[in-house]
């Protein structure tokens, strides 16, 4: 067995020390400096109400179901054919406002969900024979409550039912 000097030992030592092992230099890294936090230099935001105005007028907002039309057709005659077929979403939104505007002008029509009392949602079916489609209507109050719904074969008797919803739910809601 070998022995060594302390000068070798010592040598060695400062060698491994210098040489960065971190076993026998146990240096450590010096903790981080606290944050401090940056004064903000924008105020902060108002916080948004999400009641209805308190002026008296009672808003709806109206909104459709994005209700899907799909035709179509093909044919066959003396050795070739062809087909065509068409489809798409058929708002009804600005139709349904109009006709909101035209029966119930007690109410007012708002594009603003936070603003609304009532919110009215239809469901127009296309595609269909004259008689065959419906327009499925559903009233929710300020809740989010169905408090209404129905469905007819005409637009504007859709549009009168869901009024006299919303009259009697505001006649119910004095009591």
């Amino acid at each position: 067995m070998t022995r060594l000097s302390r000068s070798t030992l010592f040598s060695f030592g400062s060698l491994l020390a210098l040489a960065g092992v971190p076993a026998l230099a146990q240096q450590q890294a010096p903790p981080p400096l606290p944050q401090q936090k940056q004064p903000s230099t924008i105020p902060p935001a108002a916080p948004s109400t999400h009641a209805p105005p308190n002026d008296g007028k009672i808003r709806i907002y109206v909104a459709d179901s994005q209700s899907w039309e799909v035709t179509g057709g093909w044919g066959f005659s003396n050795g070739s054919g062809g087909g065509a077929a068409t489809g798409g979403a058929r708002p009804q939104t600005a139709e349904i406002i109009k006709t909101f505007n035209q029966r119930c002008p007690e109410y007012t029509v708002t594009n603003n969900k936070d603003r609304a009392n009532y919110a009215v949602i239809l469901d127009h079916e296309g595609g269909k024979g004259l008689l065959h489609h419906r327009n499925k209507i559903a009233v929710f109050n300020r809740d989010g409550d169905a408090i209404f719904s129905d469905s007819t074969r005409e637009l504007g008797n859709s549009v009168k039912d869901a009024c006299a919803a919303i009259t009697k739910d505001r006649a119910a809601g004095k009591k």
